[in-house]
């Protein structure tokens, strides 16, 4: 799970409590101080004399070693002041933590170094790989992964590798325009051809691993469906047509997806429409997936699939993280696409927009309680956790930033998430076999249905809660306009953030260690998991865009200082109807000022509505007392 979007400097963040009054809604996680302190510990941890060290908790693999590298590329290109494509211009903070790494040159270098091994260890003769390796475990522990097994292509790795490989992109051409030798300007761009190469790659296998599942009348995964949006109510016929008619816009754009996806799910949605369906993304290359017929997937390996044709919840929140990184601003301005790259992208948009609308549609369904507030959330296949009941509220608050959420559901995502807090024992004490400590140590299992072909059937466990809910807290805060749910929401994001802060471990400084907050739970080994760190650093950037946005404004204030601004300019217009043009100097001078701080104000009344009050008082005050003066002057004369 990743990825907040790209902020500007975000600054040293304010501290005070998310509660009411003096400092409501402002955050108390000091991200940029966050972030160097765990770039210091990751330089210890990684160069080991001058080279570059791989793997931590886990062997090497192709999505460890991504979060490895995410962990110092990604604040780098994502948050301002944390910079390191241009040698001369990195921060004095930022070269005292990155010591270990050497000069201002010789970061940008070890990146690229970095970047070049990866690209060398994660291809093969018949191109980039995205295998699970050691991230894979079986069901049944004392069973074995099979070697063809850990060579299952996982849809994280094709996810992670979208924001590696863009991240990089961008990164190597600043860095590009800073080197004057011709033998490296030409490895670099040796570089960003591989990285586009797997980008490709990774497009495509995200296309592959799409899936619709059409359900089959009266099957488990049907009635466990209706079970989740009836809350209790009679599921007869009302209540189905209902639930079919606000699916219906996603029914009908179904048919367009023909990329990845087989003829015979187009059959089954359009001759029998009554039937209930799921989309998103299964844990690998469905089993079911055609090859793509598109130029930039000329000569890419499509190999086979073998996931389970159903959407994984986990998975596909993993997708869409990935392809906000795709569809970002940043990625347009910097043009990090080819344009055989383009048709993929505008495949993967559609595929984005359905998943999102389908899942909100099903979270939010109903008049009463919606499904996402009943927690645990319970899944077409049976398997419930709170874990479950975050992915919801991410994908619910990746929707409310395009604006297609309906009604209230900032505030009534507020409780759900508190609520999670507490279950997983993120804001509340927990005690010796406490089951919420069992989402964090030893995690949630999510079986990969499918891959039994080859071996014992196999699971992935995510041990991440915290991450998922500081995040999912930090996304709906960015998007409301009230004061009190941001207050809380913030207030949400701050105790899973001091929550992880105390998982570090006292040997490395990076993640992660639960047995620090959960009595019983066995220390962890001295090395790093790259899994969690990364996602830490992901709570930190997140933070840092929260900051970094405008102040929350309501349309009250924004009246209010309306009311200010025009009551100003009025009495401005009065005064220069009464003073001569060939008046005082200082009288003209005060007037000239006065302008300037309404206009000023005017630019700020949107966002900043507080700041245009204040300077709107200013004015009022100013032009009192010049209309007070005049006056005892005429009195006195």
């Amino acid at each position: 799970m990743r990825r907040a979007r790209p902020v500007v400097d975000a600054g040293p963040s304010a501290r005070t409590r998310g509660r009411s009054g003096a400092g409501a809604g402002a955050l108390r996680t000091n991200p940029r101080q966050h972030i160097l302190d765990t770039w210091r510990a990751f330089a210890r941890v990684t160069i080991n004399n001058g080279e570059w060290t791989w793997g931590g908790r886990d062997p090497s693999n192709s999505i460890s070693d991504a979060e490895q590298i995410l962990c110092l590329l990604y604040p780098a290109t994502e948050v301002a002041g944390f910079k390191l494509d241009r040698p001369d211009a990195i921060e004095d903070d930022v070269l005292a933590v990155l010591k270990p790494m050497g000069s201002g040159l010789d970061i940008p270098m070890r990146m690229l170094e970095a970047l070049e091994r990866y690209l060398d260890n994660y291809t093969d003769e018949g191109g980039p790989t995205f295998t699970g390796g050691s991230y894979l475990h079986t069901e049944e522990p004392g069973n074995e992964v099979k070697p063809e097994q850990s060579s299952y292509d996982i849809t994280e790795s094709y996810s992670i590798s979208v924001t590696l490989c863009l991240s990089a992109k961008g990164f190597l051409r600043e860095f590009q325009r800073t080197v004057e030798r011709a033998e490296l300007r030409d490895r670099i761009e040796a570089t960003l051809k591989r990285l586009d190469n797997r980008l490709t790659v990774a497009m495509v296998g995200l296309l592959r691993s799409f899936v619709i599942n059409v359900l089959e009348p009266d099957s488990e995964a049907e009635t466990r469906l209706l079970r989740t949006v009836s809350q209790g109510r009679v599921v007869g016929r009302t209540l189905t047509q209902d639930l079919r008619g606000q699916l219906q816009p996603v029914r009908d754009k179904l048919p367009e997806l023909t990329f990845g996806l087989p003829p015979e799910n187009e059959r089954l949605l359009r001759d029998y429409p009554e039937r209930f369906f799921e989309c998103g993304w299964a844990w690998g290359v469905a089993q079911d997936a055609t090859d793509i017929d598109l130029p930039a997937a000329v000569g890419v390996r499509q190999p086979h699939g073998i996931a389970d044709s159903r959407p994984v919840l986990h998975f596909t929140v993993s997708a869409l993280d990935g392809l906000a990184d795709l569809f970002s601003g940043r990625t347009s301005r910097q043009g990090l696409l080819t344009s055989e790259q383009q048709a993929l992208r505008e495949a993967l948009n559609l595929r984005w927009g359905l998943a999102l609308q389908y899942w909100s549609t099903i979270a939010t369904f109903g008049t009463g309680r919606w499904p996402m507030e009943d927690v645990p959330w319970e899944g077409s296949d049976g398997q419930t956790s709170p874990y479950f009941t975050e992915l919801v509220l991410s994908i619910v608050s990746t929707s409310l930033v395009g604006g297609n959420a309906k009604g209230d559901v900032v505030g009534r995502s507020v409780g759900v998430l508190e609520e999670l807090a507490q279950r997983g024992r993120v804001s509340r004490r927990a005690v010796e076999e406490d089951r919420g400590i069992t989402m964090h140590d030893p995690g949630v299992p999510i079986p990969l249905r499918g891959s039994e072909l080859n071996g014992p059937p196999l699971a992935w466990v995510y041990t991440g809660y915290a991450a998922t809910l500081a995040k999912a807290a930090l996304r709906f805060a960015s998007v409301t306009s009230s004061r009190r749910n941001r207050a809380r929401l913030i207030e949400v994001a701050d105790s899973a953030v001091e929550h992880l802060l105390a998982r570090r471990q006292q040997t490395t400084g990076l993640w992660d260690d639960p047995s620090n907050v959960f009595p019983g739970v066995a220390p962890a080994p001295a090395t790093p998991a790259w899994d969690i760190t990364e996602r830490a650093i992901e709570v930190f950037v997140a933070s840092a865009s929260l900051i970094a946005a405008p102040p929350v404004a309501d349309q009250g204030q924004i009246d209010q200082a309306n009311t200010k601004i025009a009551e100003a300019r009025h009495i401005l217009d009065q005064e220069r109807l009464t003073t001569p043009t060939a008046g005082g100097a200082q009288e003209q001078k005060l007037l000239r000022e006065v302008e300037q701080l309404l206009n000023r104000a005017d630019s700020l009344v949107s966002e900043r509505p507080a700041t245009a009050a204040a300077l709107a008082d200013k004015v009022l005050r100013d032009l009192d007392e010049l209309a007070f003066a005049r006056q005892a002057a005429i009195r006195s004369a």
